[in-house]
């Protein structure tokens, strides 16, 4: 037999626990988005505290602005290896902004002629020794680069006084082969810096190099990435007192 089961709703027990459900709604939605929008809002400014901008221009010798440099960061002096960090390539004014978590961190700016990694070749252009910058959270921090490529070293080294000697001889790899491609090293210290002190032009197919010194005492080697880092070769300390032409660099790493 079938019953049939009738609900009062106008039953003063129901009517309350509507009228309860109806407060709870009217004020628990509020509250949730308030806490939805402060925990958006907190989580959002503890972040913004965080991040630091780094910003400048990379510049070339003559103080012209450079245009598609890029900024490399490291989380440490050793820039001999894929940068943590790297900027969007600088605009036409040869502006550069970048957002970064605070720190310490080594810099270094570089144009190359292609799209592509690796050691810099013939007509890119590199800042030189990384410069350390420190971030403070949530502020900004002003760099300028400058940019030279190799030509332009030697440009700047090459002089024309009498007070300058002239330097030359073959590079050559341990068969006695001439070198293509690689460039001359002096030194006042055994170590080479980023950028070394005095360098030669590359190499044509002779292996043949020509480096223009003020009178001392120079480690002279050779290297076939630039700039040189770790991968070159110093195996002559001589004292230079006047031109010398048979000065010849044997080089370890000619492959």
């Amino acid at each position: 037999m079938n019953q049939t089961y009738f609900f009062n709703t106008s039953s003063p027990n129901l009517s309350t626990m509507n009228k309860i459900a109806g407060n709870c709604r009217t004020h628990l939605v509020p509250f949730f988005i308030t806490a939805v929008f402060l925990s958006f809002f907190f989580f959002i400014a503890a972040n913004a505290e965080e991040k630091s901008i780094l910003k400048g221009r990379v510049l070339d010798i003559k103080e012209n602005p450079v245009e598609n440099a890029e900024i490399f960061i490291y989380d440490s002096p050793d820039v001999r290896r894929p940068a943590d960090f790297i900027s969007p390539k600088t605009d036409k004014d040869g502006h550069f902004n970048v957002i970064l978590p605070s720190g310490i961190y080594w810099a270094v700016a570089r144009l190359r002629s292609e799209e592509k990694y690796g050691p810099l070749m013939p007509g890119d252009k590199h800042s030189g020794d990384p410069v350390e910058i420190e971030l403070s959270p949530g502020k900004e921090l002003e760099k300028d680069f400058t940019v030279v490529d190799i030509k332009e070293v030697v440009r700047l080294s090459k002089k024309t006084s009498e007070d300058y000697i002239k330097i030359k001889g073959l590079i050559l790899d341990k068969n006695g082969s001439p070198v293509k491609m690689a460039y001359a090293i002096a030194n006042k210290n055994r170590d080479a810096a980023e950028i070394p002190d005095y360098i030669s032009a590359w190499t044509d197919y002779r292996g043949d190099y020509t480096i223009y010194l003020p009178p001392g005492k120079y480690y002279i080697g050779a290297a076939r990435v630039f700039p040189p880092g770790l991968n070159f070769t110093i195996n002559n300390e001589v004292v230079l007192d006047a031109d010398k032409t048979d000065l010849d660099i044997v080089i370890d790493n000619a492959e």
